[in-house]
């Protein structure tokens, strides 16, 4: 349940001094990077014991079987018709807003060629005309979602499918596609507003964001995530690309350690305004997003990235309030390892 206003004030009131004062500097540091030279990034000091922890974690964490052999929606399965009820609840001011950002149409340094979203008008007439859209939207713009069709290992994906006789050109992915959400989603969303507990208006791009971040937040707003629900991370990327262009390479994403709290958290979605995983990854070299590897894979939480939350975390501050409704559903591609979306914040 959320704090009163008051309560979570007398609460956080020292941590609240102490972060703005380091928040300053952040912020001054985080918006002094572009056309500057930038050193190497360091390992964290305990990057390697968390890389031979991952490899227990990889153990540890899985899911698979939970929801039964032949299951499809992993920890979607957590959205249940009571958590939608409860979900519904949340909304109290009508106010709905979109987290997608207008699909990339020109080149750019976070844009390829491969992902730009190609819109041909075919005819013009005296009475309409017709288009036609082509995307690759697997990729650091478009606003989508991942199924764990989208990430395997060993030859597996979630719940020990195996890739052989499941994945292929022709058919696609026929287990775990986004065939199992053509339903939709509508649930509690859950915004982590890591740029306002830093105190400033982006996060540096090369900053992982760490469980005690994630923790810091929960205190300070009073709201935490929950079994089934979205996880919306913002760290401010399309603010900062308005300022100071388009980027790539670096990525304030989810830390390494955060993975037992998505664990213990059970999310049905993991969601970021650009990529989940940190990166680069210093200290973490050869192993390719431990994010993306450890949700998808092990524990059948999928993915909602490269979202623009300025309009909800904007209605977010203005009303206190960092819970709400979410919806959204992806076109129902069959075989599809995901889908270009447009999710609605329902406050």
């Amino acid at each position: 349940m959320k704090k009163t206003n008051g309560g979570r004030i007398a609460a956080c009131i020292g941590f609240v001094v102490a972060g703005v004062a380091v928040g300053v500097h952040l912020q001054a540091q985080g918006q002094s990077r572009a056309g500057q030279s930038v050193p190497d990034p360091v390992a964290p000091a305990d990057a390697a014991v968390l890389r031979a922890q991952y490899e227990q974690w990889r153990q540890d964490f899985k899911t698979w079987g939970r929801w039964g052999a032949e299951d499809n929606k992993g920890a979607s399965n957590l959205i249940t018709q009571e958590k939608v009820l409860s979900a519904a609840g949340l909304v109290r001011s009508g106010i709905v807003v979109s987290l997608a950002p207008p699909v990339p149409q020109v080149a750019a340094a976070d844009v390829n060629e491969d992902g730009l979203f190609r819109r041909t008008t075919l005819r013009i007439t005296d009475g309409g005309t017709a288009d036609n859209y082509q995307v690759s939207y697997h990729g650091l713009t478009v606003a989508h979602m991942d199924t764990w069709c989208h990430f395997f290992e060993n030859g597996q994906m979630y719940n020990g499918i195996p890739v052989e006789g499941n994945l292929t050109p022709e058919d696609g992915c026929k287990q775990g596609s986004v065939m199992n959400w053509r339903d939709g989603v509508a649930t509690r969303a859950v915004l982590y507003d890591i740029a306002q507990l830093k105190g400033v208006e982006w996060v540096d791009p090369s900053v992982p964001i760490t469980r005690a971040d994630l923790e810091a937040w929960e205190e300070m707003s009073g709201v935490k995530a929950g079994p089934g629900d979205v996880v919306l991370l913002y760290i401010g990327r399309w603010k900062r690309r308005a300022a100071e262009g388009p980027w790539r390479g670096e990525v304030a994403g989810y830390y390494a350690d955060t993975i037992p709290w998505i664990h213990e958290r059970m999310p049905a979605f993991i969601g970021h305004d650009f990529n989940i995983d940190w990166n680069p990854r210093p200290g973490w070299e050869g192993m390719r997003n431990p994010i993306h590897i450890a949700v998808l894979n092990w524990m059948g939480i999928n993915i909602v990235e490269c979202l623009d939350l300025e309009q909800a975390v904007t209605t977010a501050r203005q009303l206190d309030r960092y819970e709400f409704l979410i919806t959204f559903a992806p076109l129902p591609v069959e075989g599809g390892s995901g889908s270009p979306l447009n999710p609605l914040a329902i406050f």
